[in-house]
């Protein structure tokens, strides 16, 4: 019979179980790298010996190169080649030692000391020590790409001894110690970050080691364990593959033929996999499916500057029938961006904002903005979900345009500043990287710096708070305050449904990052 793992929740409540095809590529899920996540061989004896793991992703790496990594499911690949400084615990999400073995911040948040762990080495065995460190956070902070900006705020990396690192900031990054978790602190060879091969076959940190020659890009890679990594033992396979398949059909057919060994698949699909074969392992809610008010000062579109039609957008969504009709019932209805597992979510916020279209249209006369006619990026994104938001703009008396956007033009559409608004399907990573991202001025969701008195006020109270538990009450009112506020409109939660053979589970705590960790092989 299969199963499904959950894990308790913390401040949420419950949600349905899974999204779209869509929030299976966008979403990162994560995993614990502790040196005792894996379990010890008994008798002497190597589980891992001749075991292998196929899985399916519905992407690879743009790069193993260090500096040009993306998180997500592309963290697979890379992941298994280049050790993070530090890790997420997959049953809980906190924060644990990996690469660095502790960590320390003076008392301004201005310095931060990362002590290493001994002995670790690279793949070709020369040492992973403070001056690769140094060498591989120095490079990204001055190399353009989607990691250097995570690098914003620090001035200098250096080398105190062999096993010490300091990283010194202008001021106190409340992100940084979630982002060493993920790409920003993958672990290059100081000696190969500049050669070629560091983008395609990087001599490695990681638990694994990346055969090129049975591995294709874009479509297969293989990685093998390397039995002289640091936390060897908490790697339970010889091999480990990932496939490219971002058909989600092709996926859950490779499943049933035995070609791969787990998969995220669609739920619609789940009745279809014979119980006594597969574990299911529900994450429910990793991404959250949100309308991006990006001139919230009405600098360009008047309208979306006045308050009470960002409100009126919020009553106009019938967000239970998008639920019901565009995701199957494999959501939760929602007005928050944060992720319901974390600390900063409030149930008590989901009441705020009732579907009710007459309320939406008395506010959008009141505001003066009756027949406003607003323009929004059309992308691979929002295809499916354009003409139920048309609708609902137009029940509040607003019309809406479609700018029909190339793919690889998503991104500057969005930043560019000549559209008001901006679907997106976006991914959980931490609270504190979260609240920066859609409400700190400089944030992807947030491109033309928008701010009040009251988020300049909790602002300065996180950026001084070094201790995150002290600053979780500023959070939760930067989170009251948008919703109120209608900075944004959230629409839904969606999540992820994995499948695998042989007893194997997937940790259900969304937004950490994808590694092989995030399986349990017990």
């Amino acid at each position: 019979m299969y199963s499904t793992r959950r894990t308790k929740r913390r401040g949420a409540s419950a949600l349905a179980a899974t999204a779209t095809a869509l929030a299976l590529a966008l979403a990162g899920c994560g995993a614990d790298s502790g040196a005792d996540s894996g379990a010890a061989p008994a008798d002497g004896d190597d589980p891992s010996a001749d075991r292998s793991f196929t899985i399916a992703v519905q992407s690879g790496p743009n790069s193993l190169d260090p500096a040009q990594l993306i998180d997500g499911q592309q963290t697979f690949v890379w992941s298994g080649v280049l050790d993070t400084l530090l890790a997420r615990d997959r049953e809980t999400g906190e924060l644990i030692p990996n690469a660095a073995e502790s960590w320390e911040y003076n008392e301004d948040g201005t310095l931060l000391t990362l002590a290493l762990r001994d002995g670790m080495t690279f793949s070709d065995d020369t040492p992973v020590d403070a001056d690769a460190v140094v060498a591989s956070m120095e490079r990204t902070r001055e190399t353009p790409g989607p990691v250097q900006t995570k690098y914003s705020q620090v001035t200098e990396v250096t080398a105190v001894d062999p096993s010490t690192v300091e990283v010194h900031f202008d001021s106190f990054d409340p992100t940084f110690l979630s982002n060493i978790a993920h790409g920003a602190g993958a672990i290059g060879h100081p000696d190969t970050l500049d050669d070629e091969r560091t983008a395609t076959d990087p001599i490695g940190s990681g638990p694994f080691v990346l055969d090129v020659a049975n591995s294709v890009p874009d479509n297969t890679y293989v990685l093998n364990k390397r039995e002289d990594y640091w936390n060897a033992d908490a790697i339970p396979v010889s091999t480990f593959t990932v496939r490219v398949m971002p058909d989600p059909t092709a996926a859950f057919n490779a499943l049933q033929a035995g070609e791969i060994d787990a998969a995220s698949v669609q739920q619609q699909m789940v009745g279809q996999l014979d119980e006594s074969v597969y574990t299911l392992s529900q994450i429910e809610a990793n991404v959250v499916f949100v309308l991006e008010i990006l001139d919230r000062a009405g600098e360009t579109w008047p309208a979306l500057g006045d308050v009470r039609v960002r409100q009126a957008l919020n009553h106009a969504i019938d967000r239970e029938t998008f639920v019901e009709g565009l995701l199957g019932g494999l959501g939760a209805p929602t007005v928050q961006i944060f992720n319901p597992q974390g600390e900063v979510y409030d149930p008590a916020l989901e009441g705020l904002y009732e579907y009710d279209p007459e309320r939406g249209r008395e506010l959008v006369e009141e505001a003066g903005y009756a027949g406003e006619n607003l323009e929004i990026p059309s992308t691979f994104l929002s295809t499916s979900f354009e003409p139920t938001i048309s609708q609902a703009f137009s029940d509040v008396g607003l019309n809406l345009e479609w700018v029909s956007v190339p793919p690889q033009q998503v991104q500057s559409a969005h930043m560019s500043g000549d559209y008001g608004l901006s679907f997106q399907v976006a991914g959980f990573n931490s609270d504190p990287s979260d609240a920066f991202s859609h409400f700190a001025a400089g944030g992807f969701s947030n491109p033309q710096d928008h701010s009040d008195p009251t988020l300049d006020e909790l602002f300065s109270v996180i950026n001084t708070t070094v201790d995150y538990e002290d600053a979780i009450p500023a959070y939760r009112d930067v989170n009251a305050h948008a919703v109120e506020q209608a900075f944004e409109v959230p629409i839904a939660f969606g999540g992820t449904t994995w499948a695998a053979r042989d007893g194997v589970t997937y940790s259900n705590v969304g937004g950490l990052p994808t590694t092989i960790r995030a399986f349990d092989f017990e």
